[in-house]
């Protein structure tokens, strides 16, 4: 009963993120929506911030690739591209509102976790100073949002995302990872 419930309290917020800005959604609308009292609410999250941060948390489980894993890389980066358009007004509502750093911060550390376990593979035979190694995956991480940023203040374009940039950033990442860090290669 506890997941459906906050499920559907999950639900009842993407619902509403469709037709109000977040800082305008309250908790009497998402009790109306599940038809429960707020103690119910309450009982599951402190305010509707605890709740977007488990939406976050349930779609990455269900969605987003916990890894890159190298031989299929590509699929693992656009996972993350292809989840933000599939929920689009949801994601451009956050996007607008206070909650912008934390749905970034929340992409980054997902995507810091994904490029840093395709970084350990590729890095595995090389010597690389560890500070130079997180610089490598801070780098990259950062160029990923940056360009998420980008896309999310344009409205989420579909042909931007699924033609023209796709193209541009798998010819950007394409080796360019294996590269740079073995600039910062040492010797041993």
């Amino acid at each position: 009963m506890s997941v459906s419930t906050k499920a559907a309290f999950a639900e009842a917020l993407k619902k509403m993120m469709t037709v109000k800005p977040m800082e305008k959604i309250t908790v009497k609308d998402l009790v109306e929506i599940c038809g429960v009292n707020r103690q119910t609410f309450y009982y599951h999250f402190d305010d509707i911030y605890d709740l977007l941060e488990w939406v976050f948390e349930e779609d990455a489980k269900r969605s987003l690739p916990k890894e890159v894993v190298y031989d299929h890389w590509r699929e693992d980066v656009m996972i993350f591209f292809e989840y933000l358009y599939e929920n689009r007004s949801f994601v451009i509502n956050i996007f607008n509102s206070n909650s912008r750093l934390y749905m970034l911060r929340f992409l980054k550390e997902r995507l810091q976790s994904c490029i840093r376990a395709f970084a350990d593979i590729v890095a595995r035979d090389m010597n690389i100073d560890r500070q130079d190694f997180d610089f490598v995956i801070e780098f990259y991480v950062n160029g990923v949002i940056g360009i998420i940023s980008q896309w999310l203040d344009l409205g989420m374009p579909a042909s931007t995302v699924m033609a023209d940039t796709k193209d541009r950033f798998m010819k950007l990442l394409d080796g360019s990872i294996e590269n740079l860090l073995a600039r910062f290669q040492s010797e041993r």
